[in-house]
């Protein structure tokens, strides 16, 4: 039998995950889409070709109703850290989350992935990385061997994370950007497309350049 699915959110993240879930589905018919959770389309009215069955604030009824959800709605890197919270809120099962990897991603066999995760094409893990809950890994990115991407971390397109790498829970890592070897990536840190990091980041900070230097802080977290 197919799993039900609801995408929570609508354009951006949540365009891009309904499309990796339609691509997985060809190979694998695994899911049964039926349509998002919008906080800006009505309720009844279609957003693409699927309907809006619901608002955000409805994703614990459908969760209760036998649905599995994709979450899209806590990957805006500068609020990330509010959104984050109050989506742990929601208290949603673990194992409610729906995980899809395109099947044009080339993932070694070992990796360890969370749940709620999204890997579009052409994204290359070597041997040993842990993938934690609710990580966005976009097209084109690199993940070195044994490195660690923890809970709601982000790795935009074509973004090389080098080995032996922790990035820690809610980083937001740009699109270019490249990671030395045994560097840590701080809490809910983002660091700026194109950007080289060669040193730890502190949480919450903002990196960019090459080398990366400090250039702020996220406020308010």
């Amino acid at each position: 039998m197919k799993k039900r699915l609801v995408i929570v959110g609508g354009k951006g993240s949540g365009q891009i995950a309904m499309s990796i879930f339609e691509d997985v589905n060809t190979i694998t018919q695994e899911w049964e889409i039926e349509g998002y959770l919008n906080d800006i389309v009505k309720v009844g009215e279609y957003f693409g070709k699927y309907k809006v069955l619901g608002t955000s604030d409805e994703v614990i009824d459908f969760v209760n109703r036998g649905y599995y959800i994709h979450y899209t709605l806590h990957f805006n890197a500068k609020n990330k850290y509010k959104r984050v919270h109050e989506f742990k809120n929601f208290n949603i099962p673990l194992e409610a989350h729906a995980t899809a990897i395109h099947p044009k991603a080339s993932i070694n066999q070992e990796i360890r992935i969370g749940r709620g995760v999204l890997i579009l094409p052409n994204v290359y893990a070597s041997f040993g990385p842990e993938i934690g809950n609710f990580v966005h890994i976009y097209a084109g990115a690199l993940i070195g061997h044994d490195s660690v991407i923890h809970n709601y971390a982000t790795i935009a397109a074509h973004a090389v994370i080098g080995a032996r790498i922790n990035v820690n829970e809610g980083a937001h890592i740009g699109l270019n950007a490249c990671i030395k070897e045994d560097v840590t990536i701080g809490k809910y840190s983002i660091v700026g497309m194109g950007s080289v990091v060669i040193r730890d980041t502190e949480d919450f900070s903002i990196v960019a350049g090459n080398p990366a230097k400090k250039v702020g802080y996220l406020e308010n977290q």
